[in-house]
């Protein structure tokens, strides 16, 4: 196929890519294909070398039949190899899509590109890559994946909040519920640039999580008034009742995975994340830690008269201080975890 494309092709000009063709010497034969077309082609059929005369004319300075032979059998080359150079350019693989070239790849016993199913280097730009459907639409809904600075394995919570702008989104009461593709998206992060080998819950995350033997939550996610995002109880919950058990939803990560998690967000969806992520010590004694969900658990609104508390600022298991009827706001204290994040190198 090289040759086809140099000898085949030689009248057209510069349809033949550099790849295709082998070098001569320190010259390319395409990069001087202008000038010596009609040369190169004489030299395919006819010797130039003053020795062979001989052999291409007779004593009677005709041609002799070994020449006409070779002279037809050359043309005949010729042509074949021109019809071949233009099939190859036709069916070039240059231009053919990625699916076309792993098949090409696996026919010629060229070993095809390998899906990694290792952790992404978040320092890489995953915009293009990992951004779904990557649309005016969809930015614009979730906003755009931030450049991360050269620093940005030291910014604290703090610089991550403000330099997203997490305050005005965060007083946003117009925010959507998270859909599936937000879940979905949210989740392939964390397994990305986090921990690729966890495994997160069968039930649905806009449904909840595996709480109990029937996996069901006594609650739902809607709008609430004057609130945004929240939770409401699905049916009517007794005094004492576990409402929310944080030891089968709950994800503990480490400064350096919150960081590398922020920034392969898209910004909204970073902001999210800031939001729901807290501080905790899970024993009396014990180091603060950070602890994020990653389904509708984590909308669980606060208020000053809650209904649903832990029984320890330790615990991450939930009770209902008294009944709560169907569609009423299940709410708790967010003080319960004191925010500490100079405790986990957030600061």
């Amino acid at each position: 196929s090289q040759w086809a494309c140099v000898v085949g092709r030689t009248f057209l000009l510069d349809r033949c890519s550099p790849e295709d063709a082998p070098r001569r010497g320190t010259s390319h034969p395409l990069e001087r294909q202008r000038h010596f077309k009609l040369s190169f082609l004489l030299t395919m059929v006819i010797p130039a070398r003053s020795s062979s005369k001989a052999y291409l004319r007779g004593s009677d300075n005709s041609f002799s039949t070994q020449t006409l032979i070779a002279i037809f059998l050359g043309s005949s080359l010729l042509a074949l190899s021109f019809l071949a150079g233009v099939f190859y350019n036709e069916s070039s693989h240059y231009d053919a899509p990625l699916e076309s070239n792993l098949r090409g790849a696996a026919t010629l016993n060229i070993p095809a590109p390998v899906v990694s199913d290792t952790l992404i280097d978040p320092n890489q730009d995953s915009t293009q890559e990992f951004f779904p459907d990557s649309t005016k639409h969809n930015q614009k809904k979730w906003g755009k994946i931030k450049t991360r600075p050269d620093d940005w394995v030291m910014w604290s919570f703090h610089d991550v909040h403000s330099e997203f702008k997490c305050s005005e989104h965060a007083h946003d009461q117009n925010k959507p519920l998270p859909d599936l593709a937000f879940w979905n998206y949210y989740r392939d992060t964390f397994k990305r640039v986090v921990d690729n080998d966890i495994e997160f819950d069968s039930v649905p995350p806009t449904e909840g999580y595996t709480m109990n033997g029937d996996g069901k939550q006594p609650y739902y996610a809607k709008i609430s008034p004057g609130k945004g995002r929240g939770l409401f109880a699905s049916r009517d919950i007794k005094k004492g009742e576990v409402v929310h058990d944080g030891n089968a939803s709950d994800i503990e990560m480490s400064a350096d995975d919150w960081r590398s998690m922020a920034f392969a967000l898209p910004q909204k969806m970073a902001c999210d994340f800031s939001e729901w992520t807290w501080t905790q010590q899970t024993e009396k004694g014990g180091p603060y830690k950070i602890f994020t969900a990653f389904n509708i658990s984590i909308l669980m609104n606060s208020s000053k008269a809650p209904n649903t508390m832990p029984k320890s600022s330790y615990s991450s298991k939930m009770y209902a201080l008294r009944d709560i009827k169907k569609d009423e706001e299940i709410l708790t204290d967010y003080k319960i975890y004191p925010t500490k994040w100079e405790k986990v190198g957030l600061s």
